[in-house]
């Protein structure tokens, strides 16, 4: 059986991981009855050509470097520019392999309009995270589409149900599939190498990890962190990604006089490492689904304070019972929920991040295969 994966992409978003992961559990629990490969539309998925997941190249010239990445305007052009050189190169690819599926992550409209112009022996199965905005465009056009849609996948509850209630899709079609988020191999191998940057043991440490950019809101955890610092003074701050917003929470650090409290690591390949030596995690993400670095956390046995942001953290977190929750993109919130954290025993801390990991579970590579085996056998 032939199952490919179309998912282009123009930065490192976590749902790449997602893709690869899931691209990974076929050939790793079933190879033997599974030919997978993914699409590698413009070059984006060169660096993960290894002898456990296949490439198929969709173009002959490698177009992804030269992507203008920064701000809305030039993804915008990037998205433009992928639909209009892959269109008819994904319609030949389609019609001369003929993959039994095609799962569908990102830059969804392409598969989508194909499928509507034309025959193919392929079911699509698409992904829908988050809750996406129904303007009178995407609504029409998952409304032809929907007929001609296999299945439609959601990677949380929370956004399945949110799916259904549009009344677009049937309901049949619609099932949860968690993302593979890990394999225990990975993170038992990764944690435990050495961190390069000095690490003062006698300090504690939060982390937080994700791209810099208006998603992440990065610069209300940097004014939080001062007010952090006013509370237990023994804190210092990681912060691991890359992104636009990089000049401006530099320009705040400096502002808040954070220099030597902060550090801004850049994209780090392991953040397994860091992870384990921190003494807390905290996401302010204005939006999130469901929240890779909130559920590897929970894996290697971390606190985690999280915003009560759609669409993810609340539910991953138990409603409050596995983490700690505060209000989407409130100070003072954050404020009186890191205080709470401070005055809780261990004996309750410990509780929260056992019930967190149990709900973490659901997002490993195996649980992922289990439930993706059965859609598509």
């Amino acid at each position: 059986m032939k199952v490919y994966y179309w998912s282009p992409h123009t930065s490192y978003v976590a749902t790449i991981k997602a893709v690869y992961n899931s691209a990974l559990s076929l050939t790793k629990y079933n190879k033997e009855n599974f030919i997978v490969k993914i699409i590698n539309a413009n070059g984006e998925w060169d660096s993960f050509i290894n002898k456990d997941v296949s490439l198929v190249n969709l173009n002959k010239k490698c177009a992804f470097k030269t992507y203008p990445r920064v701000g809305y305007f030039f993804s915008r052009v990037s998205y433009i520019y992928i639909f209009l050189k892959c269109f008819f190169p994904l319609k030949k690819l389609l019609r001369t392999e003929k993959p039994d599926y095609l799962l569908i992550h990102l830059i969804t409209l392409l598969p989508i309009i194909l499928v509507l112009l034309f025959k193919f022996e392929t079911k699509f199965i698409l992904r829908i995270s988050g809750y996406p905005k129904l303007n009178f465009f995407r609504k029409l056009i998952w409304k032809l589409v929907s007929k001609k849609i296999y299945l439609v996948t959601a990677p949380t509850l929370l956004t399945l149900n949110y799916i259904k209630s549009q009344n677009i899709f049937d309901e049949k079609k619609i099932i949860f599939l968690p993302d593979p988020v890990y394999q225990i191999r990975e993170i038992t191998n990764l944690k435990n190498e050495l961190v390069e940057e000095y690490i003062d043991k006698n300090k504690k440490y939060i982390i937080s990890i994700g791209r810099l950019t208006k998603q992440k809101n990065f610069s209300l955890l940097i004014k939080a962190f001062y007010e952090i610092k006013k509370i237990d003074d023994q804190f210092k701050l990681i912060i691991i990604g890359e992104g636009e917003d990089k000049k401006y929470l530099d320009s705040l650090i400096l502002n808040l006089n954070l220099q030597n409290d902060i550090m801004l690591l850049g994209f780090k390949k392991n953040v397994f490492k860091y992870i384990k030596l921190s003494n807390l995690v905290l996401s302010t993400s204005l939006w999130e689904d469901p929240g890779f670095f909130l559920i590897e956390s929970g894996i290697l046995n971390k606190p985690i304070i999280s915003s009560d942001c759609p669409n993810g953290p609340s539910e991953l977190l138990g409603y409050g019972l596995g983490g700690y929750l505060f209000k989407n993109n409130q100070l003072n919130s954050l404020i009186e929920i890191f205080k709470k954290f401070t005055f809780e025993s261990e004996i309750e801390i410990n509780d929260k991040i056992y019930l967190s990991k149990r709900k973490f579970r659901q997002f490993s590579i195996f649980n992922h295969y289990k439930i993706l085996k059965n859609i598509i056998e």
